[in-house]
């Protein structure tokens, strides 16, 4: 097993880079060669923008010549007859880009004038290079990149390093160049009763979402113009907004955005926001984001009952990606759903039409009915390895959930729907079950029938091999007239997440509550998550409070985090205030990982933006999406049904591929920890996962 090398960041895109290089390396040992891949120094400062005002577009740094020997183990100890032009220069983005390149050239070291060459870079994560020496920038990160040249039909060869930082800025609305002066003036003064609506303090945030619009309070002197500024390390956001001091609502532009989360990844950031009103400037007020150093990768899949896009009725629906518009997976009221955690399959109930469950697999709206049924497939558990198999949602006739008749207790079943006899399970009415991520273990709302008005959470083994559940036992139980409902696992199974509530239905509606719990597994020990609940932080206070629902947690952890998806019935900042009876949407907050016995875990949660504003939207998953065969394209090794996502080729694409006799990287398959090549990375659910030390 290679020897991992130092990671300097957490930025996916450099874990790709030390790949690629492993890969490379790997391939001139063979060869008996090794390549110039040592990296020069920059005596660049660490950050371009202390005060927050960039200028420029590049310089050279003041480091030496652009690669002339040294000594590194990879470039051989040479001096190279050919040099790079600039060294070391530090290029200045303005964001959005305007066109900037930088052009290098590659010079005789004896008559100083430039030479033909072939151009090449370290890594195409900032931008891409020319065959004439011309790098243009994609303004999505900033960082270093070195940048190669070799004299063509010779073995001449030189490097330097570029050092981007970014300027990134959003003028909506044409704000005045003196109003521009003024918010960035000294700061202002003070209007006590204004303030962050939306998001909350400490939120974190994956990269790869839609940039999170800020909500404020008018305060006492409504702004008509605002001013948010961001600094990061080599970064800085200003936006400016000429927009109503009355419901005021901010969102960066996605370049930024993408910009800012890519460079912070894995930092606290301060949000600084200022406003004028008659020429006075008024603040700055703050707010600290935590920018976690991964995405979320897959597909959101939720239920709804009054969706436009669905005719106003019942349907499930889906989000790609960071889509900012929903889609109609299956409609005419099919509801009451559960996705597997892969992607590959959804179980749901249509009362009047072909409910039962769906083969994802092939990505499309309106996939096949592998088995059809009009209710026992409502809030199935589904088994997290292609949906093989699917745990009935038991009905015991009274506290059956709302919609389904009849009385039938729990059964397992494959995804076709063939009953399979004998499996343990048949003596429960195992209410909104879920198995683990690793299909070891299922958790479920234990009913009983003649004392239905308060339900136990219950947990057994399950053996895929043997299709057995074995060792009932009780993890949870509630006050009178309370259910511990809708668990869901971490992935490391340590933790079941789950909601305690009122209503014998267990659903969202009417007069029902809900608070979300979580229970250690080992110690039977509840923790309050108290930062995802948000008692106490909210703006609204007691009205949003008491109001979350349904977690489902996505099956692999990014960023140093787990990830939770619920429902709540808060306000959205100064978007959704209305009565909780309208306000139903789909939220995410983090959890950090090996948390210390008996702490809240969790983080305050953001609003999931692309879900419909207009409908109640509930039980939204974060699944995968269906895995990727052999030779297709891939960002991470969890999108390959293999487990590992390979550099081929110079420069390396990325594909899907057998594993190649490296070490894994963050997302690829592993059976233990040592299989990872980050010795700060856990094998957690078979996925080599970063996580930060306590």
């Amino acid at each position: 097993m290679n020897k991992p090398e130092t990671v300097l960041s957490r930025d996916n895109g450099e874990r790709r880079n030390l790949r690629a290089r492993r890969a490379m390396i790997g391939a001139a040992a063979i060869a008996g060669v090794l390549p110039l891949l040592a990296f020069a120094c920059t005596n660049a400062p660490s950050n371009e923008f202390p005060t927050g005002n960039p200028t420029g577009s590049a310089s050279g740094g003041s480091g030496g010549s652009g690669g002339s020997g040294g000594g590194d183990i990879f470039d051989g100890g040479f001096v190279e007859p050919v040099t790079i032009s600039p060294v070391n220069p530090v290029m200045k983005l303005e964001v959005p880009l305007q066109n900037q390149t930088i052009q290098f050239t590659c010079n005789d070291t004896g008559t100083g004038q430039p030479v033909d060459a072939t151009w090449s870079l370290s890594s195409l994560e900032l931008g891409t290079i020319s065959d004439t020496g011309v790098f243009s920038p994609n303004g999505k990160r900033t960082g270093e990149v070195t940048v190669h040249c070799q004299q063509k039909n010779s073995e001449s060869k030189s490097q330097t390093n570029l050092k981007l930082v970014i300027h990134a800025m959003d003028n909506m609305g044409s704000v005045p160049q003196a109003t521009m002066d003024v918010l960035r003036g000294p700061p202002g003064v003070s209007d006590p009763t204004w303030k962050f609506l939306y998001p909350y303090d400490e939120t974190v945030f994956p990269r790869g979402i839609l940039a999170p619009e800020i909500h404020l309070e008018q305060g006492s002197f409504p702004g008509n113009a605002f001013y948010v500024n961001i600094v990061a390390p080599d970064f800085e956001y200003e936006g400016f907004f000429n927009t109503s001091g009355f419901n005021t609502q901010l969102q960066m532009s996605q370049d930024a955005w993408t910009a800012l989360s890519n460079s912070a990844a894995g930092m606290k950031v301060e949000v600084r926001v200022s406003k004028v009103y008659n020429n006075q400037k008024y603040g700055p007020i703050f707010r600290r984001w935590t920018i976690a150093d991964g995405k979320l990768h897959g597909t959101i899949y939720y239920n709804t009952y009054d969706s436009p896009l669905a005719g106003q009725t019942g349907a499930m629906m889906r989000i790609k990606g960071n889509s900012p518009t929903a889609e109609v997976l299956v409609g005419n009221c099919t509801v009451c759903h559960s996705v597997g955690a892969d992607g590959s399959t959804a179980a749901a109930a249509n009362h009047s039409g072909p409910g039962g469950t769906f083969d994802l697999t092939g990505g499309g709206l309106n996939p096949p009915i592998v088995w059809q049924d009009s209710e026992k497939a409502a809030f199935a558990g589904i088994f997290p390895k292609n949906g093989e198999y699917i745990l009935i949602h038991g009905a015991p006739g009274s506290g059956n959930t709302p919609g389904t008749g009849g009385q039938w207790k729990s059964e397992l079943r494959t995804k076709n729907g063939t009953l399979i006899p004998g499996t343990g399970i048949e003596g429960y009415y195992a209410q909104t079950p879920a198995f683990s991520h690793d299909g070891l273990f299922v958790a479920f709302t234990d009913r009983n029938p003649a004392a239905w008005q308060t339900s136990a959470l219950a947990l057994m083994k399950f053996d895929p091999a043997t299709q057995k559940f074995s060792d009932f036992e009780v993890i949870g139980t509630p006050k009178a007239g309370h259910h511990l409902s809708w668990p869901a696992f971490t992935p490391d199974s340590k933790f079941v997440v789950f909601q305690d509530g009122t209503g014998d239905d267990l659903v969202t509606w009417g007069a029902n509550t809900g608070r979300i719990w979580a229970i250690d597994i080992a110690t039977k020990q509840m923790v309050f998550l108290g930062q995802l609940n948000g008692d106490g932080y909210m703006p609204q206070g007691a009205r949003d409070e008491n109001k979350n629902y349904e977690p489902t947690i996505a099956p692999v952890a990014s960023g140093g985090y787990f990830w939770v998806m619920y429902t709540s019935r808060r306000t959205y900042g100064n978007k959704l205030t209305s009565d909780s009876s309208v306000t139903k949407r789909l939220w995410v907050s983090a959890l950090s990982i090996n948390p210390k016995p008996g702490e809240d875990f969790s983080h305050p949660g953001f609003y999931i933006s692309g879900q419909e504003l207009t409908s109640g939207n509930s039980r939204g998953f974060w699944a995968l999406d269906p895995c990727k065969a052999d030779g297709n394209t891939c960002e991470s090794g969890d999108e390959c049904c293999n487990g590992f996502c390979n550099p081929t080729g110079d420069p390396p694409e990325f594909l899907c591929g057998p594993k190649d006799g490296t070490c894994s990287e963050e997302y690829e398959f592993c059976d233990t920890s040592a299989d990872c090549c980050d010795p700060e990375h856990e094998c957690i659910n078979n996925k080599c996962t970063f996580v930060p030390p306590n």
